[in-house]
């Protein structure tokens, strides 16, 4: 507990599901927050932000704001510094929209998946960054997905904004790199906060090596770790939160040993894993 004492994190759409599990974690650790929305989610940060301090006790400031504009961006960080003095820690979370069948997407829909999910995330690192340019130091977070590397034929627009926000993560990275901000990109797989059915539920985690879907530990602890000095090291990277599915969902499921004895394609019969066996002929 505590890795994050006196820290002061900006959580852009808090109100968001792994918005306002990011925002309790960090409260968790000790962090200040700052908690942002747009205008038809304000109840929802309201509320967020009166129970991390009735349960966390920490210092915590929300504000709607319109971040796809330049200058509510520059209003909305000004208000931070006003508040705190600093600002350590960014972490973007915003999206909106981006599903369905490519023919029935419309141009406001793309607009606004766009905006929200990648035109915020340069505003706020661009602003906040120079912040934290100032004083030599800061940690930026962009949550991501693993369709930027794969795309989604189901979601073309949410695919091409998440790969759009992991080329901004890595350019960055490199040009607030010698003031001593560090930036990274944390993809998130497949998570049981997606309303799936019961037959693509079943698909999506036949293709996870842990076989079962994320939960929302499996996310903020990695947020946690590349929000402390323990990653100080780490930039320019998007770091995968998806129990190898972007690898994995590629690989067909026969050629995966999912079983002891192995008995496909001409293997040779184990009784034990190879691990046992070795160790047992050592022992001997």
């Amino acid at each position: 507990m505590d890795r994050l004492k006196d820290k002061v994190a900006v959580i852009t759409q808090a109100g968001s599901y792994f918005g306002r599990a990011v925002a309790q974690a960090y409260a968790d650790e000790g962090a200040k927050l700052y908690l942002q929305d747009w205008e038809e989610r304000s109840d929802v940060i309201q509320t967020l932000a009166d129970q991390i301090r009735s349960n966390s006790g920490v210092e915590v400031f929300e504000g709607v704001w319109d971040i796809t504009s330049g200058k509510e961006t520059l209003r909305m960080t000004s208000d931070i510094i006003e508040n705190y003095g600093k600002i350590d820690i960014l972490v973007n979370t915003a999206m909106e929209g981006g599903h369905g069948i490519l023919f029935d997407i419309r141009e406001p829909e793309w607009d606004v998946c766009i905006d929200r999910g990648l035109k915020s995330y340069f505003l706020t690192c661009q602003y906040i960054g120079e912040e934290m340019a100032r004083v030599g130091y800061g940690k930026i977070i962009n949550i991501t997905s693993i369709v930027g590397k794969m795309g989604s034929g189901g979601s073309v627009p949410w695919g091409a904004c998440r790969g759009g926000v992991d080329a901004l993560t890595y350019g960055l990275a490199q040009s607030l790199g010698e003031y001593g901000v560090r930036c990274v990109g944390l993809a998130r797989g497949a998570t049981d906060s997606t309303p799936y059915t019961e037959e693509a539920r079943a698909a999506r985690i036949a293709k996870i090596p842990f076989k079962r879907l994320g939960t929302e530990k499996d996310i903020t602890g990695p947020a946690i770790f590349l929000a402390t000095e323990e990653s100080d090291w780490v930039t320019g990277s998007v770091v995968y939160a998806d129990a190898g599915y972007a690898h994995a969902a590629a690989t067909d499921l026969e050629h995966r040993a999912t079983e002891f004895p192995l008995k496909k394609r001409g293997t040779k019969h184990l009784d034990t894993p190879r691990e046992k066996e070795a160790l047992d002929q050592f022992k001997s």
